[in-house]
């Protein structure tokens, strides 16, 4: 009996095994076909497997029908549940026999069985109690069908069927439930990782040995030419650029997979499709198999266009400035060997408006030197007088050239140039627009810095700022900090968030939680990034287990208590989930420490979400 039970159990085995393998398909359709799918291919698992039946006698079967519809309700919900409940109910009513009353009851019970596990994994989110329960309740359905025999049957059915059945269905639910599970996840996971491939604003790609596209994400399309990325896929720089240069690509990707030596941040100008030039940066990697063979190359561009000109213009800036300082004379004024003046032009004597009396022929410098002290004109160390009216004086000697700042706020670049007879000439030119320009330049640099380390998005650290700002504390530089935590937080269902309600509310949710993450993370040296799509990670140097823990709590107490809507989510809010790695930045690595954080976060996740998992190195 056991050896026609497995025979069942193959069926179940075969069916479950080609929906598993199914899943990165099947994740692709919509909601209601996905159910309306595994309703119907359940359905025709449990009339397969009713057809593979063991007869113990003329019209009543045993089988595991009840795993099939049980694993319907457990994936599709309700509606699968029923559809594949009335295929199999129908199919079990036209073979009839006195077994009919209990096979239908079997199906029932298969039914509730994957409805009521689907209901506890959406209720209370975790995966392993439901395919507990579901494995027993599989087990418990022969026990409520052998009710509904003839008693005759059901006394000799009893030890020779009904507990072998009862351990097949168990052993099967469980190995079923656990590997179309695992299928779903890596199909999520490999969803996830196409999109933000394909979402990522530079272009991405990855080529095979021959250089031929077998992966694009849209920013690469963009760059091609190619009217969508299956246009571009199989095809070569030679099908989309001009021949020499797509001939130079070619030879520079087979060296890099020849030699295996990367080419890292190359600046190339090139013409594109529409006529306009850009500028391009772009790092090509070999991808190697698992036994060190090159199996392709992955290339990673990003557009500098902005940023090249943005560095031309300022650099163009400069040069205007030099120019124009170098060739101005607003304010003339000669000076002999005795340091008195000589004379002056009409805009020499404007531009001191408070010591102009001062400044007239036959004046000594020394006297000039003491009014400026005296009236507050330019503004001078009141501990450095002495030291600056002594410079001054030397200047007439030696020469020089500063940029003063006056009480009224103008700057004035006074050049002092001595003459072979004896004497100089100063030179005073009014800068002061050159310095707001300055000024405004050193701005523009520091919001360049500020944009190419932040995510657009979410306003936190991009995920490069955060790589090196990891580094960095690993460094010898930021030794002393002696302990460092890493926090690795994940969006919940935030997929599911996206599908509900939209991008653009993904991407204000998204924001939110930045939001929140940012305000707890306040001191001086911690690190807020967004580490990826809806993954997000914190720096916190100097914080050990316990004071991690705390920052995660308040994080989750706070995400909560934004009360963002989320109706794929169990508490019908948005939530995180959080890893927490603790290390010693002396005897542990910043790899060491982020492995750590994701597997904390990862089994966060596996416990049930919306709460975090601490682990020490």
């Amino acid at each position: 009996m056991s050896r026609d039970l497995f025979a069942s159990f193959a069926v179940v085995a075969l069916f479950v095994a080609i929906w598993a393998l199914s899943q990165e398909w099947i994740r692709t359709w919509p909601r209601r076909w996905r159910m309306l799918g595994a309703g119907l291919y359940m359905g025709l698992a449990a009339v397969v497997s009713m057809m593979m039946a063991v007869h113990f006698t003329v019209g009543v079967l045993f089988d595991l029908r009840s795993v099939v519809l049980g694993l319907a309700g457990l994936f599709g919900g309700p509606v699968a549940a029923v559809i594949s409940g009335v295929i199999a109910a129908a199919y079990r009513i036209w073979l009839g026999g006195p077994g009919l009353t209990a096979g239908l009851v079997t199906i029932a019970a298969g039914c509730l069985s994957g409805w009521i596990a689907f209901a506890l994994r959406k209720q209370f989110g975790s995966w392993p109690a439901a395919l507990t329960v579901f494995s027993v309740l599989q087990a418990s359905v022969p026990l409520s069908a052998m009710l509904f025999l003839p008693a005759e049957i059901r006394a000799l059915a009893f030890y020779g069927v009904f507990l072998p059945l009862m351990a097949w269905s168990f052993l099967a639910a469980l190995l079923s439930g656990n590997g179309i599970e695992l299928s779903r996840r890596r199909g999520w996971l490999a969803n996830m990782l196409k999109d933000a491939i394909r979402q990522a604003p530079d272009s991405f790609y990855i080529k095979d040995r021959n250089s031929r596209f077998v992966l694009a994400n849209s920013g690469a399309v963009r760059a091609l030419g190619a009217r969508d990325i299956d246009d571009a896929l199989g095809k070569t720089d030679f099908d989309f650029d001009a021949p020499d240069h797509a001939a130079v690509l070619f030879d520079a990707e087979q060296e890099v997979m020849r030699t295996g030596e990367p080419i890292v941040d190359l600046e190339e100008t090139i013409r594109s499709h529409d006529g306009t030039v850009r500028t391009y940066v772009t790092t090509k990697s070999a991808i190697r198999n698992a036994d060190g063979s090159v199996a392709g190359l992955v290339g990673f561009t990003k557009d500098f266009t902005e940023r090249v000109a943005l560095e031309r213009r300022l650099q163009e800036q400069q040069d205007d400035l030099d120019v124009v300082l170098s060739g101005m004379s607003d304010g003339i004024a000669r000076f002999d060997q005795d340091n008195r003046l000589m004379f002056q032009n009409a805009n020499y004597a404007g531009l001191f408006p408070k010591t102009g009396a001062a400044r007239r022929p036959g004046a000594a410098l020394a006297d000039i030197l003491d009014a400026v002290l005296a009236s507050g004109e330019q503004i001078v160390d009141p501990e450095m007088r002495a030291e600056w009216k002594a410079r001054v004086l030397a200047n007439t000697v030696t020469g020089g050239e500063e940029q003063v700042q006056m009480a009224d706020g103008r700057w004035l670049r006074i050049r002092t140039q001595p003459l072979m007879g004896g004497g100089a000439v100063v030179i005073v030119s009014d800068v002061s627009a050159f310095k707001r320009a300055e000024f405004e330049q050193t701005a523009a640099a520091r919001q360049f810095r500020l944009l190419a380390t932040t995510d657009g998005l979410t306003g936190l650290h991009n995920r490069r700022d955060f790589d090196e700002a990891l580094a960095r504390e690993f460094s010898g530089g930021r030794a002393g900090h002696g302990i460092i935590s890493l926090l690795m937080i994940d969006i919940d269902h935030f997929k599911k968030f996206n599908d509900f309600y939209g991008h653009l509310a993904g991407d204000e949710c998204l924001r939110r939680v930045a939001e929140c993450i940012g305000q707890a993370c306040k001191r001086e040296g911690d690190v807020a990034a967004r580490y990826g799509g809806e993954e997000f990670a914190v720096i916190l140097p100097g914080t050990d287990p316990t004071g991690a823990a705390v920052v995660a709590g308040n994080l989750l107490k706070a995400i909560a208590g934004m009360q963002i809507p989320h109706e794929a989510s169990a508490s019908g809010v948005v939530s995180v989930s959080i890893g927490i790695a603790s290390g010693d930045v002396i005897h542990s690595g910043a790899t060491e420490l982020l492995k750590a954080a994701d597997a904390a976060l990862y089994q966060a996740k596996s416990d049930g979400r919306d709460r975090f998992v601490a682990t020490r190195l």
